[in-house]
């Protein structure tokens, strides 16, 4: 063995020697074509993919603007039409924002370029069509806005066509790139198959398919980087990435969007900058034990934009732990939910109050009753319940019309509020009819001066723009416990009592205990004028 070692010694050195030059041949032919792949893909990305996506947003925003300023102008609402403006202004910002960073750095093409050139000649167009429907939405011209838009339908169209040809102009440029990368991959596929052909097989099967691995760990590698990537950047909803010390390393353009920060602002940063001031310090003490212990946190917190705009932010930590289970970074994803916030306030609002007055509806003061009844009856004390009519309300609004009705009744509204406590409940049950509870009283001697108040105050003429109205309440007053244990039975009794006023001349008052009084021999019925 050794004699047939030493006989070709100098031929296995030249075998091992064209192996190990072929082998070199191969790295460094496939180090060439990994490079020409990895340029390749970085013109892919930074060439078209991103400039699609930011075409896209490009045209979502556009579209999002026109779509919002239909909608605006068919609900023709006050204060929808200002929350639509409000859109339609972060829709033109979003605009801006998308084409700064697609031109010109994201052209690549000369077709691209042309078709950029002609985007760009038709933005300013686009915002002043856009500047003048807000405007007339702003002042309420409706029928002007709707007009203006149709008139230039034809002109945003063929702005949305634009856009979307040039998303096709970088769609195609990367399936051509794609195409010659597919044929490198392939070039080195066959490449790697003719060395294996000519090289010893064992020592080429290996190295080929340790290559081949470090080839499919680099392409997945560099795969779920990118798509990692897009979806941070594609993501609407903000994300914002801190060390353990909570200390920002990276945000995506949602975040800029919802905060007004950009990346370069907030990076190294904490993110108390954010801080409204509206959270006391045991909030944060207890926002960072949970986060400590259980490395997530979901919730709601009120903070600042760059603008000094306090927002509702839905908040969602998670934390990124190590091998040992500490943690070295901190994920948040975050959302505007502010105009959602106050859409619910407003249907809470809606649901419980009376939309002419502001004041309670019967919802929410049959519910306030009870809470009243509930806690008389805990504390021994006295409630009295004032049903109130107006006099002459309907030949007010028969003849001067539903407007100064409407204002008629918002104005006995304010009266009956400034003539009662702040701990006391004054509501409107509907047409001209109000009931006002009164807590923490005593004997009918209490409550007669209250109620008289009311009588004066609702009593005095109201002055109207040209002219004066006046209207007189009728008074009828139920007391619990002694007329009713119930809300149901104390609106009753009040009511009823409010009739006798009415039926004794109007302007009056009356207890319903003095129809109960009159219901047995003794004094007879009485009622206080």
């Amino acid at each position: 063995m050794k004699t047939i070692t030493r006989l070709y010694r100098f031929r296995i050195a030249g075998i091992l020697f064209a192996s190990v030059a072929v082998l070199i041949a191969l790295a460094s032919c496939g180090l060439a074509g990994l490079s020409r792949l990895d340029a390749y893909t970085d013109t892919l990305y930074r060439g078209n993919m991103l400039p699609i996506a930011q075409l896209n947003e490009l045209r979502a925003a556009s579209l999002d603007a026109r779509r919002e300023f239909w909608r605006a102008n068919q609900f023709r609402d006050h204060m929808r039409t200002a929350a639509s403006l409000k859109v339609v202004q972060a829709d033109e910002v979003r605009i801006e924002n998308a084409w700064r960073a697609y031109f010109p750095s994201g052209v690549s093409s000369p077709p691209e370029a042309l078709l950029a050139g002609k985007i760009a000649n038709s933005l300013p167009t686009f915002r002043a069509i856009l500047r003048k429907a807000v405007a007339l939405l702003e002042r309420g011209d409706y029928e002007a806005a709707a007009k203006w838009f149709d008139g230039n339908i034809e002109f945003l169209n063929g702005f949305d066509v634009l856009i979307g040809k040039c998303i096709d102009t970088n769609t195609l440029q990367a399936t051509e790139l794609a195409g010659k990368s597919e044929s490198i991959f392939r070039a080195m596929f066959w490449a790697t198959f003719a060395c294996i052909v000519i090289c010893v097989a064992g020592a080429v099967s290996l190295s080929i398919w340790l290559m081949r691995q470090r080839d499919d760990a680099l392409s997945e590698s560099r795969y779920h980087l990118w798509l990692a990537n897009r979806v941070f950047d594609l993501t609407r909803d903000g994300v914002m990435i801190t060390d353990s010390h909570g200390n920002i390393e990276r945000v995506n353009p949602a975040f800029t969007r919802v905060t007004g920060y950009t990346q370069q602002e907030v990076l190294g940063r904490n993110p108390r900058l954010l801080s409204s001031g509206r959270q006391s310090p045991e909030f944060y003490r207890v926002f960072w034990r949970s986060l400590k212990e259980t490395g997530h946190w979901h919730g709601e917190v009120w903070n600042r934009k760059k603008s000094g705009d306090i927002y509702l932010e839905a908040l969602s930590i998670a934390g990124v732990q190590e091998r040992d289970g500490g943690y070295t970074h901190y994920v948040a994803i975050l959302s505007d939910i502010t105009q959602r916030h106050q859409h619910e306030q407003r249907l809470r609002n809606l649901a419980t109050h009376d939309a002419l007055t502001g004041l309670p509806n019967r919802v929410l003061l049959d519910e306030r009753l009870k809470h009243a009844i509930s806690r008389a009856k805990r504390h021994g004390m006295h409630i009295a319940v004032m049903f109130i009519d107006l006099d002459g309300f309907k030949q007010v609004n028969d003849t001067r019309g539903h407007a100064v009705g409407d204002d008629v009744l918002k104005a006995v509204a304010e009266r009956l509020v400034h003539s009662v406590r702040e701990s006391d409940t004054v509501a409107r049950l509907g047409g001209d009819e109000f009931v006002v509870i009164l807590e923490d009283v005593g004997s009918m001697r209490q409550i007669e001066p209250v109620a008289r108040a009311v009588l004066n105050a609702v009593g005095r003429p109201i002055a109207l723009p040209g002219d004066a109205v006046s209207v007189t309440p009728s008074v009828g007053i139920s007391l619990y416990p002694d007329d009713a244990a119930n809300a149901e039975q104390l609106l009753l009794r009040a009511d009823r009592a409010m009739y006798v006023a009415k039926n004794m001349g109007k302007n009056n008052l009356c207890f319903f205990s003095t129809l109960e009084a009159a219901s047995h021999p003794q004094p007879a019925m009485t009622a206080t004028a």
